[in-house]
């Protein structure tokens, strides 16, 4: 004669799993796995330069004299940057 206990284990453990298929987990209830927003803009591909400072304040100079100001710049994209044809502005 067999236990009536060993009878139900299988029913019930299968009757268990089958409601934790059911039971939504907390990324689907949030909504995703994460709460940062909308997904970020696809990388741009190429060169691209990003300067320091996109302007400099000479203050008052006088005419005939002669200046300087290092513009740092860098290369921020994926490709190689080339600059040419530069022009004072």
């Amino acid at each position: 004669m067999r236990n009536r206990s060993s009878q139900f284990q299988i029913p019930l453990l299968g009757l268990f799993l089958a409601l934790l298929l059911l039971v939504p987990t907390s990324s689907m209830i949030l909504g995703g796995d994460d709460d940062l927003g909308p997904p970020a803009p696809p990388a741009q591909q190429g060169p691209r330069i990003r300067f320091e400072q996109n302007s400099h304040d000479w203050g008052e100079v006088l005419q005939g004299t002669k200046i300087e100001h290092t513009y740092r710049f860098r290369n921020v994209g994926d490709g190689i940057l080339r600059i040419t044809q530069v022009k004072p502005g």
